[in-house]
């Protein structure tokens, strides 16, 4: 039998080709995506260990959680420096750093790096074991030279002797670029970073303040541990501070950015999931098709004394050698796929560092595991029916499977329509998070019951959607309306493999036009400053632009916006630092309940928020500040639902600010007198500050309508893969068809039919089961975007917006998918020879 299934696998390299194919397609995004994830991973391991590895001990304000560096930014004064040096026998040396916010204006006038760059400033060190070295020029010397990176002076057009604008979080600053210099083994650090270092007097007045640092490093002495110099250091430390070795440094780094392609990986694993899940539909297509064209072959093996048990696992080791080869070549293209993947994301402006592939165990065995349970799993099924074929039925003319009644898989589909629909209904009567997740399963069980009762619903749907043709056509079209609905389990299975994906597809696009719809009206009803304020690039912007924008002509007031993180009741959350009482006209800010008069140890809530977590004025909110500080928040008021305010929570600066002392700002509401003339004012005023982007409404609607965009064509072209695959199960049926109905095409020629009819024929075959699948697809996919859109709609999504003209530029690719779906299994069935046809058996 072995020999049976390997001769069979040989004898069949086209028909089992094609299914290697959906499996090798479904195995490399899994693949892909998990070479992806360990390579980036790995890349950027290796940039910080080198970034700290000759770093023993390192000193800086104490912080509890992740939050930005500038919400870590508290200085550290000169005499803690000196404190490490005189009580710290095990140090062999200390040396203050002064680093934080610094960004370059290239010769354009543009922030060099834009948005994706972090913009850093430092003081200079040519110590031993420095990796800087001089590109050309020389050191700053001077208070108003600097020296940046080569990389950045190559994208700005700088060069030593020229003059540049510096924008801190003071002043702007005009310096001489004295020297470039290249950053040695941290070279990859480049393609994030731009750097500007000064002279270590104006590094500390420009980025921190005189006499103070951002970090301490210290070296341990010969034989000293960095252990026991950290509890040394530690030890002298004041309150506020602590000591971590450079490996704790490194590893937190490490473990947060593997949190952050974990994130990624479980994104991308789930469009992995519908494509193999959509595989598997052909899978079960092809077996069910290649069982029913050998039911003469297996009913011989039966009755030459073949027993169940073996033709059961001749047609299983026939899935396990598509799954092994498919699998094999899934996990060779996840490879290139891990590359393009990294080619994505340079178009989207984000560097990351460049490394071979990593193939790691995990992988290889998850990527063989998935093709090879799916493949054995869809191909179980029609394994068992070809094992119930009577040895007798070898000796008949014609012989074919038994059809199966419907009844099970109509009472089956029933109940997970009843389940999906009480999903449904249980996620639109709930509200928040919870509502949506259960609306996403209701959604997700549906699909499923839809897939399991479409062959019941195919016949009287392809009659009616092959009307047209049948009509137009003639003959031609009749047979071909008729072809798609002889066979209903496999019409139904090839069109739902198609369905899935556009519903999907269509599901999103919904979604997504409700949302910039509501965007739209949020912002028409909310947002009541006349521009608004945002940095280029990670960070901020110097409160001397909002200062310089207050003094403009026409300006009537500008309220600045820092943007922070906190915990509440254990949970980091953003937080909006400003004055409430500020943002009454900005964003429409409507308390409810309570004041919006609030101190330090206070906060303003949104209605929502504190529904959800059933919090009412008065209540008392366990809180902690990044920096570690552990206090009760008093909620002194409840402002309404607002689509426009950054975060839920509101605190005033003087209550976050001395556990985040950043001066940066990352946000500012413009009011102005008349909108026309103030523009040109600001901008004017903006001139020394090209790192802050100006917009009026209409472009802060554009902004977050084309941010909306930007993530529905990621998740659009992720589901592309599955469509692709569901046209593979379009083409595979009608090959496997073209063979099995052999003799029939034979007849048909003799009678008559000219080979051009018989391509229409199967071509128009090909456009139904399209239609049929895009028409199912686009219908689930509709209403599960309304579902959702309901169960959004407490979180700011609460305008339905169907886009009919892409619903129907879906439903025409689909008809076109079958056109090409169609063409090779038309010439193969054109080029028969007639006589040969005829006598197949």
């Amino acid at each position: 039998m072995t020999k049976l299934t390997l001769r069979s696998l040989a004898a069949h390299r086209l028909r089992l080709g094609l299914t290697a194919l959906a499996v090798i397609l479904g195995v490399s995004f899994v693949s892909g995506t998990l070479i992806f994830k360990d390579t980036m991973t790995r890349g950027f391991d290796g940039l910080f260990s080198d970034v700290y590895k000759d770093v023993e001990v390192i000193v800086q304000a104490k912080r509890s959680f992740a939050a930005t560096e500038d919400d870590l930014a508290r200085p550290i004064p000169q005499s803690v420096l000196t404190t490490i040096r005189e009580r710290t026998p095990a140090a062999a040396g200390a040396a203050g750093a002064a680093e934080g916010y610094a960004a370059i204006v290239g010769k354009d006038g543009e922030v060099i790096g834009g948005q994706g760059m972090t913009n850093l400033g430092g003081g200079w060190t040519d110590a031993a074991g420095s990796d800087l070295r001089i590109a050309s020029g020389r050191p700053p010397r001077a208070p108003d030279e600097v020296v940046i990176d080569s990389a950045s002076a190559g994208k700005g057009g700088l060069r030593a002797g020229d003059r540049v604008e510096i924008l801190t979080q003071g002043p702007t600053r005009v310096m001489r670029v004295s020297g470039t210099f290249t950053l040695g083994s941290l070279g990859n650090l480049e393609k994030f970073v731009t750097y500007a270092l000064f002279t270590p007097e104006v590094a500390q007045e420009l980025l921190v303040k005189p006499g103070h640092y951002s970090q301490i490093y210290v070296r341990a002495r010969p034989g000293v541990s960095p252990e026991r110099l950290r509890d040394q250091v530690a030890a002298v430390l004041p309150g506020g501070y602590e000591a971590v070795t450079g490996q704790q440094e490194v590893d937190e780094t490490k473990a947060e950015i593997r949190r952050l392609f974990d994130l990624l990986a479980i994104f991308l694993l789930i469009f992995a999931a519908v494509s193999v899940f959509v595989g598997s539909f052909i899978i079960f297509n092809t077996f069910s098709m290649l069982v029913a064209q050998r039911s003469r072959e297996l009913a011989l093996l039966r009755a030459v004394g073949a027993s169940r048990r073996q033709v059961t696992r001749s047609v299983l080791g026939e899935a396990v050698g598509v799954g092994l080869i498919g699998s094999t070549l899934g996990l060779a293209a996840g490879a290139g796929l891990a590359v393009g993947l990294r080619v994505v994301f340079t178009l989207f402006d984000i560097d990351l560092p460049a490394t071979r592939p990593v193939l790691t165990a995990p992988t290889v065995l998850w990527s063989y595991a998935v093709g090879m349970i799916v493949t054995v799993v869809a191909a179980y099924l029609p394994a068992r029916r070809a094992a119930k074929i009577p040895p007798v039925a070898a000796m008949r003319d014609d012989i074919g499977l038994p059809e199966r009644s419907m009844r099970i898989r109509l009472a089956a589909g029933a109940v997970l329509m009843a389940g999906g629909g009480s999903a449904l209904a249980g996620g639109l009567a709930g509200s928040g998070e919870d509502g949506a997740s259960l609306v996403g399963l209701g959604a997700g069980v549906v699909f499923l019951a839809v897939a399991m009762l479409s062959p019941v619903i195919s016949r009287p749907v392809t009659w009616l959607l092959g009307w047209p043709i049948a009509r137009l056509a003639g003959a031609v079209g009749r047979l071909s309306r008729e072809n798609t609905r002889r066979n209903p389990r496999r019409t139904a299975a090839t069109a739902s493999a198609l369905m899935i994906g556009l519903a999907l597809v269509a599901m999103v696009s919904v979604l997504a036009e409700s949302m910039k719809t509501s965007v739209d009206r949020a912002f028409d009803r909310g947002l009541g400053a006349d521009f608004t304020m945002r940095p280029v690039g990670i960070g901020g912007f110097s409160p001397e632009a909002v200062e310089a924008v207050a003094e403009a002509p026409g300006v009537s007031g500008v309220t600045p916006v820092r943007l922070g993180t906190i915990k509440l009741v254990g949970h980091e959350t953003p937080v909006m630092v400003a004055d409430p009482p500020a943002l009454v006209t900005p964003i429409d800010l409507e308390i409810a309940d309570g004041t919006g008069m609030i101190g330090p140890d206070e906060l303003l809530v949104q209605r929502n928020a504190a529904d959800q977590w059933g919090w009412s004025v008065g209540s008392t909110v366990a809180a902690e500040y990044p920096d570690g500080v552990k206090t009760s928040l008093r909620v002194a008021g409840i402002f309404a639902d607002n689509q426009v305010a950054t975060s839920p929570y509101i605190m005033a600066p003087a209550g976050y600010r001395p556990h985040a002392p950043s001066e940066l700002v990352q946000l500012a509401y413009v009011d102005t007198e008349d909108v026309a003339e103030a523009r040109r004012s600001i901008e004017s005023a903006l001139a020394a500050h090209p790192n802050v982007i100006l917009r009026d409404r209409e472009e802060t609607k554009a902004q977050a309508r084309q941010e909306i965009d930007q993530l529905v064509a990621v998740i659009i072209a992720l589901l592309v893969l599955s469509v692709i695959i569901a046209a593979l199960g379009i083409v595979n049926t009608l090959a496997l068809s073209v063979i099995e109905r052999t003799r029939e095409i034979g007849l048909l020629r003799a009678v008559g039919m000219s080979r051009r009819q018989l391509r229409r024929m199967v071509r128009y075959e090909s456009v139904v089961i399209a239609v049929f699948g895009a028409t199912l697809g686009l219908a689930v996919g509709v209403a599960s975007g309304w579902a959702l859109q309901r169960a959004m709609a407490d979180q700011g999504v609460d305008v339905l917006t169907i886009p009919f003209g892409r619903l129907a530029g879906y439903a025409v690719v689909a008809a076109v998918i079958g056109v090409i779906a169609a063409i090779w299994p038309a010439r193969r069935a054109a080029r028969m020879d007639v006589l040969r046809a005829i006598t197949t058996q």
